[in-house]
């Protein structure tokens, strides 16, 4: 797949939603590559790009396309990021199509979980007591948020059934939408990976006080 085609199809949405970054209503969001209180990014839907105007930013002054944004996020290299970027497309090598054709969407909602947790003071806490530190090791945060409101999506919603982590109880919610259970609520995640090093299931671990609900797997074979 070419560059072209990579930028053709792979949407400035479809990134900031792989890695669980959600603009506001006027397309603005807190820049992830620099410590950010007040939204400094802008996202650019009809180009397809993203710029920072904040000069503490490391992409110093310069708009991003798909690629850039992916590069930028990885902290890796243009050729990195062009891998990064056909395997959130779905484009998968040889190897990667005999993994369990759910590792491509268990990933990318392990992706949103890692991410939750630098929202998540609570979070953060927990790990801490722990003697944890998440920006060393791979650890996720499920507030139960990701299909909620603006983030709601009735195709991952469908695959969130699909996989368990989200429970069809048969429920309306106030605004008249069916209302679902979440799986491992207000749980730290960890990913379980094969011997190829695709994840393959999901562990959540309560961050709250409940003696009778404190672990959680994800069946493999869902």
């Amino acid at each position: 797949m070419e560059i072209s085609e990579i930028k053709q199809q792979l949407t400035m949405a479809a990134v900031l939603h792989y890695y669980g970054l959600k603009p506001d209503k006027h397309s603005r969001l807190c820049c992830p590559f620099h410590e950010d209180k007040s939204p400094s990014m802008q996202v650019y839907y009809k180009t397809q790009t993203a710029y920072c105007f904040s000069s503490n930013c490391k992409t110093h002054g310069k708009s991003m396309d798909v690629i850039d944004f992916v590069m930028h996020q990885e902290n890796s290299s243009k050729s990195e990021a062009i891998a990064k970027a056909k395997e959130i497309l779905g484009v998968q090598t040889e190897e990667q199509s005999r993994v369990l054709p759910s590792t491509n969407f268990l990933g990318g909602m392990y992706q949103y979980f890692k991410n939750a947790v630098h929202n998540s003071k609570s979070a953060k806490d927990y790990l801490q007591q722990r003697g944890l530190d998440y920006k060393k090791i791979e650890v996720g945060y499920n507030a139960g948020q990701f299909h909620h409101g603006t983030r709601r999506d009735e195709q991952l919603i469908a695959q969130c059934v699909e996989r368990g982590l989200l429970l069809d109880k048969g429920q309306v919610s106030r605004t008249g939408e069916k209302a679902y259970g979440i799986f491992g609520k207000w749980c730290i995640v960890f990913a379980l990976k094969n011997k190829e090093n695709a994840i393959v299931s999901l562990y959540f671990r309560s961050s709250i006080s409940d003696a009778n609900n404190k672990h959680y797997y994800q069946s493999r074979n869902l």
